[in-house]
């Protein structure tokens, strides 16, 4: 057992990767999916400490729970579970528990036990979950409600979740009874879910005119996506009282004078806030411009930290005015891009087009052109558009109609450097029906301070987490820092729904190691850490195409190769212009 100055260490949790149905194998028991924050208390020489799902220690926060735990019979112990409020309706409240955080002897914090993984000195966790189960009953027989054994079901799984549904519980988590505690995302454990709901960061709040004392109205909430923060839509309902007045006094001091969103929107009575808070909300779909439906509140999400979107640097925005390309046309400047030649090019694409196509051909892309002495992510009007390129008329998610270009030959590729274009990324649709995904992407960034190695364990974990979802991925190396996940779809999904999953399944990857892994694509933060980056998911999202020339010094490839490869260690910006190359064939993806 790993100690830390002597003492028993917080373990990382084991997680249960997300389904859309329960087990139907007599070998899997099935628990209430309680609706709290997950705890890990650490028993030892008759003190006791509870650490989040982060691994921060919040004992004071937990003091009763904390206490309760110390007096245990034992010497040494290491339990799992959730810390609960349970509401009026006898269920669990996480306003409520929310609230009490507030008060650390609060009688209403529960911890409901689900495991045992260290008992007296004894690892337990290669024991089977129904063993350790028992020796958790055992120990926490005269403990409840404080510290409450969590129950488990040994029926069908079907029948489970249909009654948890019903009784408006979060969902199940089912687990083999034979199984093992191991660390980290397995699918020894599932999660089945009745409702959605996610973490969104909070941008504005409306006030309850004439209240005393004031509270909020309603949220307006924000989306991640890339390095912007956009408009996610609106909470108006899930509030108590209670809750509405705390929820206003936690954001008072992060009142600011203007819209934190990259994309202003006109919201005549917002109250804009700094987005540090976030917050989690219960929806019942998402649109194509990335709102959410039916918005409920659920609660702040206190154990967790929004990172704040960054605006341009003066000096960028002052960059982008040095050059003749307009200002309408420009996403993203390149300011440090090196673009090859329409002659190298060219000879490139004639080599490789057979390949490229399989991966290019006959779906809308983005385009990176290099015009005017500037490269730069192209937006707007296009130039003109040769013969041998074609054109697809698509419904902006902002409103109005836009043109986007695809090619289905080598004359399309050879068309496209007509128009400046150095890169090339795809869609994850083809333009035969683009509002629905064919495939994932999940994009593996490190920070600052990662060695390659890192990224290779990762990829080689996602593989794992993408094979546990029934998704078999294939890596590209993308001729910069990092590697894509490519996971076909075998049953086509609507955009959102694609992001969701990717989203679910990079948290699965997060949730075993905080630390080394995050979703956020804020510089700032990703120092020593990996970003996984499922944002290249959603109707017009992209990410660089495979066999796509990058507009870098050296002409790197973004391109496919093979997890052996991967194993072996394969740098991310090995293929390129100037070297030849053995194409690896992939199928259309």
């Amino acid at each position: 057992m790993r100690k830390m100055d002597g003492q028993l260490a917080f373990i990382e949790f084991q997680s249960p990767i997300l389904v859309d149905k329960a087990p139907v194998d007599a070998d899997w028991l099935h628990e209430i999916k309680y609706d709290g924050y997950r705890t890990q208390l650490v028993v030892e020489g008759g003190k006791a400490r509870a650490f989040t799902r982060r691994g921060y220690d919040w004992s004071h926060r937990y003091k009763r729970i904390v206490q309760a735990a110390a007096n245990l019979p034992v010497k040494s112990a290491i339990l799992d579970g959730e810390t609960v409020v349970l509401g009026k309706s006898g269920l669990p409240d996480h306003q409520a528990l929310e609230r009490e955080l507030g008060n650390p002897n609060s009688h209403k914090l529960m911890f409901f036990a689900f495991d045992l993984l260290h008992l007296n000195g004894r690892d337990l966790r290669q024991q089977p979950l129904i063993k350790r189960k028992t020796a958790l009953q055992n120990l926490l027989k005269d403990t409840a409600p404080t510290l409450t054994y969590a129950e488990h079901l040994e029926v069908r799984g079907k029948d489970v979740i249909d009654h948890a549904c019903r009784m408006g519980l979060e969902g199940i988590v089912s687990k083999r009874a034979d199984s093992p505690y191991r660390s980290g995302v397995q699918t020894s454990w599932l999660k089945v879910k009745c409702i959605k709901s996610d973490t969104f960061p909070i941008v504005a709040f409306v006030e309850k005119l004439g209240a005393q004392p004031r509270r909020i109205a309603s949220l307006y909430i924000g989306r991640r996506e890339d390095d912007r923060l956009l408009y996610a839509g609106k909470a108006q309902s899930g509030y108590t009282l209670d809750a509405a007045r705390r929820v206003r006094e936690r954001l008072d001091p992060l009142i600011i004078a203007k819209s934190p969103l990259s994309d202003p929107i006109k919201k005549p009575k917002a109250t804009w806030v700094k987005p540090e808070i976030l917050a989690e909300v219960q929806f019942s779909g998402v649109t194509d411009r990335g709102i959410l439906r039916e918005a409920v509140f659920k609660g702040l999400r206190e154990d967790l930290q929004a990172i704040p979107a960054k605006p341009p640097s003066p000096s960028k925005r002052q960059s982008e005015a040095q050059h003749g390309v307009p200002r309408e046309n420009i996403l993203q400047l390149l300011p440090d891009a090196v673009a090859p030649s329409k002659e190298e090019l060219a000879s490139y694409w004639r080599r490789v087009a057979d390949q490229a196509l399989i991966h290019l051909g006959r779906r809308p892309l983005k385009l990176v052109r290099h015009a005017f002495g500037a490269t730069f992510y192209h937006e707007g009007p296009l130039p003109p558009i040769p013969a041998s390129v074609h054109q697809l008329r698509v419904q902006k998610r902002e409103g109005g109609e836009g043109v986007r270009v695809w090619i289905d030959d080598l004359d399309g590729l050879l068309g496209l450097l007509d128009m400046d274009a150095v890169e090339l990324h795809p869609w994850n649709a083809t333009i035969d029906d683009i509002e629905q995904a064919d495939r994932l992407i999940l994009d593996l960034d490190p920070g600052d301070g990662i060695a390659w190695g890192e990224v290779v364990e990762a990829a080689l974990s996602l593989r794992g987490i993408l094979e546990a979802a029934g998704l078999e991925s294939w890596p590209k190396v993308t001729g910069g820092k990092g590697i894509h996940l490519m996971a076909p779809l075998a049953s086509k999904l609507t955009h959102d729904r694609a992001r969701q999953l990717a989203r679910s399944l990079a948290q699965c990857l997060v949730d075993v190691d905080p630390y080394r892994y995050l979703l956020s694509a804020d510089p700032a933060a990703r120092k020593g850490r990996i970003f996984l980056d499922y944002l290249r998911n959603g109707r017009g999202n992209t990410a660089v195409g495979a066999f796509s020339p990058r507009a870098r010094p050296g002409f790197p490839i973004a391109h496919p190769v093979t997890w052996k490869q991967v194993e072996a260690g394969i740098r991310p910006d090995v293929f390129t212009l100037a070297h030849p190359f053995k194409a690896v064939r992939r199928k259309a993806a």
